[in-house]
């Protein structure tokens, strides 16, 4: 990456920190002064019903917000809402002094209704800004620099309602909508739609539809509805426990204000020392079942052990996994999803779905109110535990769908990538000369043949005569004759292929009859005895069967000690694959191979990474770095036999590509499929970087690759070249 891209980059960077610093900022305070002004103007009995008329006006916005992204992209949308918003804010406050009730409910709507909607707004910016493996690096920070900005709103809440009431907020928070809205806008203008490279603002399907059509976005309306609805049901025992300690007025203000500010400060602790290595150790489905799984240990708490302190654990819990860990898997995995798609299901989800769930919380808790008064506390929590569980069973399968989703933008973004991994371009020149020779006899062959006819009757003697004669006319035309040969031929032919004159030859002839000769040729693929030459380009012959058999030779092959053997065979049996996907191949086996072929390569892949630091362009230079990309070609190769085949192999290709993103995106999915063991000995070498100082000079380099007794070929090599 040139100096010019990296501090585009780390502009990005601040840029996104500083926007989610603002816009946490401004929901945090928000929340603190809604849940006070309303609970200062209404009785606590009034939240079911404020939750429900919440989810109604959340709908009805979010559907105004769908309508205006077709239309208009997030860096016009998003910064325009933010400048809404505080208008609103100093209208509220202007009417706050002579209708405090209604103020105190338009408060609750705006902030509970525009608050996760423009911060969604916020989300989608960033998702668009970067790729999958940037993101999952850097998200934890943007959301740490979030919280941080929230716990700066929370002590600001706290002290303007120390010093001059919570109504001033109201003229603080219109002024955060502003600051937002430039950040917001700055950020915007350099996102880049990197999913879909076509126009970002082609017409897209419905946001519902787009739901319904896609499994792994209902597992996420799944996990968030019922993670909402277990979340509002315990917040309702919270604030019943926080009135009955504290009464109403400022006081409550200044708690509120200080339990967003403990949360905040805690859940910017785990962001910036967890985020990511939660995501690395456990995934997406574990990482976003956090929350959950806090409430339902913090909600048996509160059934033991009732009280302000045990709802204080579960509730303050809940809210630091959900601001943390579960913000950085769940927009995560918003970040491969086509741009169409995400822009037009996201804010359904991220707000409408939320407030559905908030709407469902407050119907349950207003059940409970009304038909089990006497128990209404444990009731209430006992359905908040129950329906984390059914987040985390919806979360479970998360995992699985992000892989897939990563997929489907590999093969989106294929264009241009060459995911071919089993050609054979040597063969098409053969077929040519041999249609050639069908179409005009060579006078010289003509020659050749009328002399063994005078020589020896017997057709049978002639041929062999012909394949031992070592005059290339004369063995050439046994090879190309229309019919495959005969099986008393196949022996000899096997020899011609450590002929560099006809061995091609000999591999198109024997090609003809690979299927009657399997065993045949098996054995002599198998033969340490044969020359290694002749045993890669058996390997070859069988790249056109089709059969079991010739699948379970090329396996067999795949222990050859020669390098060369190894390679062509697994490209032979990934051939076989593609033609005949019924065959079977022992996956466990498989790995076991890659895994044997990763400890064999490891030295000469390090070689190439110590070498690429150094000015070196002789012969043996460039033989290393060849070696070490068909090494990591051919693991890609046996890997490609029990993995997806054909995203594994375009995001190999993407690994060379120049386009940032999606190398970002290709090593996101191989992180997501390889097994744990392969990907930590291959990643050091997939996720390259130079070495600024190496430490091993050109000679020492060499030698120590040399002592290696791992890489045959590469001595063989060596060997060969030191005594030209």
């Amino acid at each position: 990456m040139n100096s010019l891209s990296r501090s585009a980059q780390a502009r990005s960077m601040w840029m996104a920190m500083l926007c989610a610093a603002a816009v946490t900022a401004q929901f945090v305070a928000g929340k603190a002064t809604r849940d006070a002004l309303f609970l200062s103007a209404l009785n606590v009995t009034a939240l079911p019903t404020m939750l429900i008329a919440t989810s109604i006006c959340s709908i009805l916005v979010v559907a105004a917000w769908a309508r205006g992204s077709r239309r208009y992209p997030p860096s016009i949308l998003v910064p325009a809402s933010f400048i809404a918003s505080g208008l609103l804010f100093l209208a509220e406050w202007l009417f706050r002094a002579s209708a405090p009730t209604p103020t105190a409910v338009a408060v609750y709507l705006h902030v509970s209704g525009a608050g996760p909607l423009l911060a969604s707004g916020f989300w989608l910016i960033v998702s668009e800004r970067f790729d999958p493996r940037t993101a999952k690096r850097r998200l934890g920070q943007i959301a740490g620099a979030g919280t941080l900005g929230g716990l700066f709103g929370a002590l600001l809440a706290e002290r303007v309602a120390a010093l001059s009431g919570a109504p001033s907020m109201l003229l603080c928070l219109a002024g955060f909508q502003v600051i937002a809205a430039v950040l917001a806008r700055q950020l915007g203008d350099g996102a880049t739609s990197w999913v879909d490279s076509p126009s970002p603002m082609a017409p897209s399907r419905p946001g519902l539809r787009v739901i319904a059509e896609s499994p792994q976005l209902r597992y996420l309306v799944a996990l968030v509805l019922l993670g909402t609805t277990s979340a509002a049901l315990l917040d309702y025992v919270f604030k019943v426990r926080v009135v009955e300690a504290f009464g109403s007025g400022d006081g409550l203000l200044r708690f509120f204000a200080l339990y967003y500010a403990g949360t905040s400060l805690i859940s910017f602790a785990l962001q910036t020392m967890g985020s990511r290595a939660a995501l690395d150790r456990f995934g997406l489905a574990l990482t976003t079942s956090t929350p959950s799984i806090a409430l339902v240990a913090g909600g048996i708490a509160g059934l033991v052990a009732p009280g302000l302190g045990s709802m204080l654990v579960a509730r303050g819990g809940e809210s630091i996994f959900r601001a943390s860990w579960f913000r950085a898997g769940y927009e995560l995995f918003f970040t491969p999803i086509p741009v169409a798609d995400k822009r037009a299901a996201k804010s359904i989800i991220d707000v409408a779905v939320d407030r559905l769930g908030d709407a469902a919380g407050g119907g349950l808790v207003r059940v409970a109110i009304v038909f089990l008064p006497a128990m209404q506390s444990s009731a209430i929590i006992s359905m908040a535990i129950v329906a984390s569980l059914g987040a985390v069973l919806a979360a479970s399968h998360l995992n699985r769908w992000y892989v897939r989703t990563l997929e489907a933008s590999l093969l989106r973004r294929s264009a241009g990538v060459d995911a071919a991994m089993t050609s054979d371009d040597s063969m098409a020149i053969i077929v040519e000369d041999i249609r050639r020779r069908r179409l005009g006899r060579d006078p010289v062959e003509l020659e050749v043949t009328r002399a063994l006819v005078r020589a020896h009757a017997d057709p049978t003697v002639r041929d062999i005569v012909r394949l031992r004669s070592g005059k290339r006319e004369a063995v050439i035309q046994v090879l190309t004759r229309a019919e495959g040969p005969p099986a008393f031929l196949v022996p000899h032919i096997i020899s011609l292929l450590s002929s560099e004159p006809v061995a091609d030859y000999a591999v198109f002839a024997l090609r003809r009859v690979v299927e009657e000769r399997v065993g045949e040729l098996t054995d002599a693929m198998l033969d340490p005895a044969q020359e290694f030459g002749a045993r890669t380009r058996l390997a070859r012959v069988f790249s056109v069967a089709v059969s079991q058999r010739a699948a379970a030779a090329l396996v067999l092959a795949l222990d050859d000690e020669r390098f060369d053997v190894r390679f062509q065979a697994a490209r032979s049996l990934a051939a076989i694959a593609d033609r005949n996907p019924q065959i079977h191949l022992d996956a466990s086996g498989i790995f076991a191979v890659v895994s044997r072929e990763v400890a064999v390569s490891q030295p000469v892949w390090e070689s190439r990474r110590l070498l690429d630091g150094i000015m070196g362009d002789s012969p043996l230079d460039e033989f290393v770095r060849d070696r070490a990309g068909q090494s990591l070609a051919h693991v890609f190769t046996l890997l490609s036999l029990v993995l997806p085949r054909e995203p594994l192999q375009i995001a190999f290709r993407s690994l060379h590509s120049p386009d940032k993103q999606l190398r970002g995106t290709a090593l996101e999915y191989l992180e997501g499929v390889l097994p744990a063991p392969i990907r930590a000995r291959l990643w050091p070498f997939l996720v390259y970087r130079r070495p600024e100082h190496p430490a091993p000079v050109h000679d020492e380099i060499m030698a120590n690759l040399l002592r290696s007794s791992q890489s045959v070929t590469l001595k063989g090599f060596v060997a060969g070249f030191e005594r030209a």
